[in-house]
């Protein structure tokens, strides 16, 4: 993002400003991020980034992939330039193990001691595994992007097909939706859940007599290992927890995109048109479950989701069904059952349970499909062609109950741009519809699930389970 740019876009900003009631008010901007920009847009802010601004960062996922080791990379570089930089990692994550091996992080605290690292329930805290922090917020100084996005090759690297917005504002004031991200960060950061991984205080330095004996210890070759990674130049290789790991030219995907051209097409909107909700660390009510609820109630036409899961709540689900009834359209795109079964075969046993009742119902229900043959991983809502809804949020068990989320509610003026337009019409022209005019199935679910690999014993665990989904 260059500077010239971003002023470019104040100006109408400006005029926005004090056409409302004659004096000025406050105007935030906004840029929808493509698949192509959601690396470029990280790099551009924290490349720009000076010690006066400060990076935050609530990550669900952070893999020490080529994705997460050319992001931290950067990170490095901009805290040994002086920029501070908060990073809060969920400690749970979707996979067996925290990427953030002991190693890297005493290196990480060597080399750029202004990088501040803090894991929101670690796996020591057996209470809390089904208890995770899925935000995802990338906040440079005034601008953030928010949206569906994990820093991991499958996001990154084109995989799935994602959805971003960057924000920008004043976070000094109340009514900017920057101001509210800023209070969101820290009510994490400072939470007792957030704790600060220290390695090289409770383990010792291998030695003969520590392996032989199985005790816990610290590699001083990885050490060593990680230090020189993480000091490369930046037009090197990003670090990556295994040297032999990336991929080829012939590989699934093109390296993550540097952030030196990054220029994004912003658009001003009044801060009272912007809403930024997210839930408490300990997910208490009323938080995102309860937010969502209220927007679908006060629908008058129609109500469009796009998410990856669908395994509703019976709260969500009698919502959909009595807005329905009462004349709301309502329209779900999800991934398709083989690709939901692919990542869990009881996500796609549970979706697949629920598709007759949802039609029956007089839900439209699509599934996604490109031609790249890429999962659908985008969280946006769309309520009366105005309303938006934007963030981390999934439309299962997993986010209405266990997992905190966060997310941007936008109202589109009826003169005014909407950068969510396109988006919404992608979904729409690469999906189908799972029934027919008549509200009956068009391919029978369990036919389905059986080919899919969610069939047979996946219809028992997953009754036992679904809560957990």
């Amino acid at each position: 993002m260059t500077a010239t740019r971003r002023c470019l876009a104040l100006i109408p900003a400006c005029l926005l400003a004090f056409s409302l009631h004659g004096h000025a008010q406050c105007v935030d901007l906004i840029a929808n991020l493509d698949d192509g920009q959601l690396m470029p847009s990280r790099i551009a802010l924290v490349d720009h980034a000076t010690p006066a601004e400060q990076i935050r960062v609530l990550a669900y996922i952070f893999e020490i992939d080529e994705t997460g080791g050319q992001m931290l990379h950067h990170l490095v570089a901009a805290a040994r330039r002086g920029v501070p930089v908060k990073l809060l990692i969920d400690g749970i994550g979707p996979e067996p193990h925290f990427p953030f091996e002991d190693e890297l992080i005493v290196a990480l605290h060597e080399v750029a001691p202004g990088i501040e690292l803090r894991i929101f329930h670690p796996r020591s805290h057996l209470v809390e595994l089904a208890h995770r922090m899925h935000d995802k917020l990338f906040l440079v100084g005034d601008t953030a992007v928010i949206g569906s996005t994990s820093i991991w090759d499958p996001s990154f690297r084109n995989w799935l097909s994602e959805r971003d917005l960057m924000v920008a504002g004043d976070a000094s004031q109340d009514a900017s939706a920057l101001h509210a991200m800023r209070q969101h960060f820290d009510l994490f950061w400072n939470s007792s859940a957030a704790v600060r991984p220290e390695p090289e205080k409770f383990l010792d330095i291998a030695s003969p007599y520590r392996v032989s004996q199985g005790y816990a210890t610290l590699d001083p070759a990885r050490i060593r290992y990680w230090r020189e990674q993480l000091l490369a130049p930046l037009d090197g290789a990003a670090p990556t927890a295994d040297p032999a790991a990336s991929d080829t030219a012939d590989g699934p995907g093109a390296p993550p995109a540097s952030g030196a051209d990054f220029d994004p097409g912003w658009t001003p909107i009044a801060c009272d048109r912007l809403r930024y909700v997210h839930d408490w660390p300990d997910k208490r009510s009323p938080g995102t479950l309860q937010d969502m609820l209220h927007a679908f109630d006060t629908a008058q036409h129609e109500i469009l989701i796009v998410t990856p899961y669908l395994i509703l709540v019976p709260e969500l689900r009698a919502t959909l069904e009595r807005q329905r009834r009462e004349g709301v359209r309502v329209t779900v795109v999800s991934a398709s059952l083989a690709s939901t079964t692919q990542e869990f075969p009881a996500v796609g046993r549970a979706y697949a349970d629920d598709l007759a009742g949802l039609v029956n119902a007089g839900i439209e229900v699509r599934e996604y499909d490109d031609r790249k043959n890429r999962m659908m991983h985008a969280k946006l809502i769309l309520i009366d062609g105005h309303r938006y809804y934007l963030g981390s949020f999934n439309f299962d068990p997993l986010s209405a109950r266990s997992n905190t989320e966060n997310g941007l509610w936008m109202d589109i003026p009826d003169d005014g741009i909407d950068p969510l337009r396109d988006s919404v019409a992608y979904y729409l022209h690469n999906s189908s519809p799972v029934s027919d005019a008549n509200h009956r199935l068009v391919a029978d679910t369990v036919a389905r699930c059986r080919a899919a690999g969610c069939g047979g014993a996946w219809r028992w665990v997953t009754m036992l389970i679904r809560d957990f989904l």
